[in-house]
């Protein structure tokens, strides 16, 4: 199958893949010493009663995709509880067998009897086709809502296996995240709330690892991806100053480890009627980006270093810029970066003028208000921006999808349509850019 936007051969080359004629919904990655397969809920715009199968591109690079198809199917069975497939988990167990735990979703479960959502698994010998075991189904423990169940992480520990399921108490108005234990992958032991929160309605997609002395646990909500931290798995958890990486566009992300590096991938979102102004919508393109633990202990996010190879021919360079720079009409592939030093209430701005639409918005880093911001349709994310700091700026365009990553710390990514042909320029108050640079592709310029 093609991978849209992509060009290659036998692997597909680009950043942020989709399947041609479908999106990328939430992000399930096992990673292994070859490879990382990047599991996710295919969806189209033609979806019937069942939807959401899962689909799988396998990456040795994050620079790379292959395309494997289908995986694991939706049932077909109105009074099946699958009907719909949600998010759920991949791990291989120590005989080499794969396991999927996936969320099974009946929209009509009322008429059969079901649980709108329960936790299903399901085997495989090759990784290719898995086979359901639809004997041994959880479901919502007492006290819990049988309606909002759903999202398996299954996580390796030192003495067997940790499950932590998305959960809603039916009482108190409060969502969980809630955990199981198990020695085999088969027999699951309910342990209690692992973290509640009464500020978000759900945690969807939570995952749990540790960095340095750390651990973290990451879940989602309403388009936002957020997190905590603790000195222990169990916790307390707790809530960093800035807890979220990126702004209400990128969503469902969970990690994986690969070669050493921690990455948290997850899907931007695509745009209603592909306009700049308008919210996004659910599913879109894979995106990564790679965990970094900063001095403090908190958690950044940084362009994946697998990105410096990929735009090798440079071809634009300015050594400093003070005011504006006009960078013209950059390639529809490639990267932008820049030092940046701020005043008290500076600020710098990339602008995107696409006189064939006359649409023209922006992206401001602004340290007086401390955000990363961008303009079409709001989107923001907070970041500590001090004046007098040198800030790494990179700047990742794959045609209609545009990433600011700040120092490895916080990124901003958004779909900018118009940014496509567009011209782009720099303006900066109070603040200063050296040693601006822009990479391309060799042969594809």
């Amino acid at each position: 199958m093609m991978i849209q936007g992509c060009a290659g051969k036998k692997m597909n080359e680009c950043l942020f893949p989709r399947a041609e004629d479908s999106y990328v919904g939430d992000v399930m990655a096992l990673s292994t010493e070859k490879g990382v397969y990047l599991n996710y809920l295919y969806e189209t715009d033609n979806n019937g009663v069942g939807y959401h199968p899962i689909h799988q591109f396998y990456t040795r690079n994050f620079v790379s995709f292959e395309d494997k198809g289908q995986v694991l199917a939706y049932s077909e069975e109105m009074e099946a509880p699958d009907l719909a497939v949600g998010t759920g988990s991949f791990i291989i167990d120590d005989a080499g067998t794969y396991h999927c735990f996936y969320t099974g979703h009946n929209g009509y479960y009322e008429e059969y009897g079901l649980d709108k959502e329960c936790l299903m698994h399901a085997t495989s010998k090759d990784n290719k086709t898995y086979t359901k075991d639809t004997e041994n189904i959880i479901h919502a423990p007492e006290g819990y809502s049988t309606e909002d169940f759903r999202d398996p992480q299954v996580l390796r520990t030192d003495d067997g296996y940790m499950m932590l399921v998305g959960a809603r108490k039916e009482n108190g108005n409060e969502s969980a995240i809630i955990c199981y234990r198990s020695d085999d992958l088969k027999n699951w032991k309910f342990e209690g709330d692992l973290y509640t929160n009464k500020d978000l309605y759900f945690m969807e997609c939570p995952d749990l690892f540790k960095m340095g002395n750390h651990y973290y646990l990451t879940f989602s909500w309403n388009n936002v991806v957020y997190y905590r931290m603790s000195d222990s798995i169990n916790g307390p958890w707790e809530t960093p100053k800035i807890d979220t990486f990126d702004g209400n566009g990128f969503y469902a992300a969970k990690t994986c480890e690969y070669k050493g590096k921690r990455y948290l991938i997850g899907f931007l979102d695509r745009k209603k009627r592909e306009s700049d102004r308008l919210p996004y919508t659910w599913a879109g393109n894979l995106l990564v980006y790679e965990l970094k633990e900063l001095e403090d202990g908190t958690l950044g996010v940084a362009m994946p270093e697998e990105y410096i190879n990929y735009f090798d021919k440079q071809i634009f360079e300015a050594e400093s810029v003070k005011d504006e720079s006009e960078l013209g009409n950059v390639p529809e592939s490639c990267r932008l970066t820049f030092e940046l030093e701020m005043e008290n209430e500076g600020k710098s701005e990339i602008i995107f003028n696409n006189a064939e639409k006359n649409e023209e918005y922006r992206i401001t880093i602004d340290n007086g208000e401390d955000k990363i911001t961008y303009d079409a349709y709001p989107n923001e994310q907070s970041m500590s921006l001090k004046a007098g700091v040198k800030y790494q700026v990179d700047v990742v365009v794959e045609k209609d999808i545009t990433v600011v990553y700040v120092n490895g710390e916080k990124a901003l990514s958004n779909r900018i349509y118009s940014a496509v042909g567009a011209d782009w320029k720099v303006r900066l108050q109070g603040a200063s850019i050296n040693n601006l640079k822009i990479y391309g592709r060799k042969g594809i310029l």
